[in-house]
């Protein structure tokens, strides 16, 4: 199988898979004591999704396959993946923030409507759900079994961050005639969520304003008030 199709059973059998690997991280996890510091587990996962995320770039990075308007790690998906390897070695709130918030609220996307059109016979597919499961997975875990709770500040963090990431990659999106994040001229080779905010220029303030809207949305089960009865027991 060389092509990879959205929408089909083999799409649902990856999200499935993405689930239940979560599930169990997380149930493992719990059966642990707690402690602030990162398990000799978690660090050696997370090096080791590192250091496949640098061999793999790098090797993108080097001719005849270097494309600077298309294999450079400048989407946000790379991004965050590359936080949630470095969160499970190093557990910073800062990580976990970016996971949250760029996880959640940004990466999702590309999980309902991947762009990847490389089957299971090739390695970049079994990258693709390697490294967006990580994503959503560690997201989840961070959550579930580190008990992240995000903040205003960690808000206002990320979304200074996405502010930052979206000024230089349109720049550079702009130079290269790419479409890193989303936010350049170009389209995409298969049809994304971001084709029903019309047309660029316009778009951009869509996924700006459709940006900020989602990760404010992501704060409001933290940001809401708690229940008499929940705030007793706490």
């Amino acid at each position: 199988m060389d092509k990879f199709q959205p929408f089909t059973s083999l799409h649902a059998a990856v999200l499935a898979l993405i689930a239940i690997a979560a599930v169990v991280a997380v149930r493992t996890a719990r059966r642990r004591a707690a402690q602030s510091v990162p398990t000799v587990t978690e660090q050696a996962i997370g090096v080791a999704f590192v250091l496949l995320w640098v061999i793999v770039h790098a090797w993108l990075m080097v001719p005849p396959r270097l494309d600077p308007a298309k294999t450079l790690p400048l989407q946000i998906c790379h991004l965050t993946a590359l936080a949630s390897g470095l969160y499970l070695a190093t557990r910073k709130r800062w990580l976990a923030s970016l996971l949250y918030f760029w996880g959640f609220g940004l990466c999702t996307q590309a999980l309902i409507t991947p762009t990847l059109q490389e089957g299971p016979a090739t390695p970049a597919f079994w990258y693709f759900w390697l490294s967006h499961g990580m994503i959503i997975g560690v997201a989840v875990y961070a959550l579930s079994a580190h008990r992240y709770r995000p903040t205003w500040a960690d808000w206002r963090a990320a979304a200074l961050a996405a502010a930052g990431y979206a000024a230089v990659v349109t720049v550079l999106d702009l130079a290269l005639g790419a479409n890193y994040g989303f936010l350049g001229p170009a389209q995409p080779d298969q049809p994304t969520l971001v084709d029903w905010l019309g047309p660029w220029p316009a778009r951009l303030v869509a996924i700006f304003a459709l940006v900020a809207g989602v990760m404010a949305l992501l704060m409001l089960p933290w940001a809401l008030p708690k229940p008499r009865a929940a705030r007793s027991s706490s």
